[in-house]
């Protein structure tokens, strides 16, 4: 046989090979689990666990007012992997907002740096016209902050990784942590695999 048609029949084998690409449900058990790096499904087990952590604690029963207000703050990443965060938060807003106990506000932001400029400038416009331009802004009744860490180990060929989610709610008429949680994920293989 000639070795052009060997590399053809190569070439039809290996795209034969290949899986076509399907959609999966997100929380579906047949993703992919990477050793190097959090998946979707470790943002959606930890965001998940700590929002029922905090709704079980009853911590905002005690709230000031219905539905209390929450602010964002820091959210650090302290991995050796680049992601954005907001892959938790966003996660852990949603969920908070749909149990009706919590309200996040988007005009009071880490920094000074509002999270909606628009909305921020919508109510200032309202405010000035209003006379109210030098009143108190509406504050937030609670902060949230969270760190995400890893530990990593192995043992000979097996590789163990560990995502650490912890986050923490503050009540800003105290300054005192009202509420904690922490949420593990760890994941333990040679390499990276389809299914848990």
């Amino acid at each position: 046989m000639r070795p052009i048609a060997i590399a053809s029949l190569a070439t039809v084998a290996a795209l034969a090979a290949c899986t076509p690409a399907t959609y999966k449900d997100s929380r579906g058990n047949d993703l992919v689990v990477s050793l190097d790096q959090p998946n979707i499904q470790d943002f959606n087990q930890a965001a998940d666990k700590l929002v029922q952590s905090m709704i079980v604690s009853g911590v905002l029963a005690n709230a000031p007012r219905k539905p209390a207000v929450m602010g964002i703050s820091r959210i650090v990443n302290d991995t050796s992997s680049q992601f954005d965060t907001d892959q938790l938060t966003k996660k852990v807003r949603i969920a908070l907002l749909n149990t009706g106990k919590i309200e996040v506000t988007n005009t009071i932001g880490l920094g000074g740096t509002p999270e909606d400029p628009m909305a921020k400038g919508v109510q200032d416009m309202k405010d000035f016209e209003s006379g109210r331009a030098n009143k108190m802004p509406d504050l937030p009744d609670y902060t949230l902050t969270a760190k995400i860490l890893e530990n990593r180990a192995s043992a000979g060929d097996t590789k163990q990784v560990s995502y650490i989610f912890q986050m923490s709610l503050t009540d800003t008429r105290s300054g005192r942590g009202v509420w904690e949680g922490e949420e593990t994920i760890t994941k333990q293989g040679q390499k990276n695999t389809v299914g848990f």
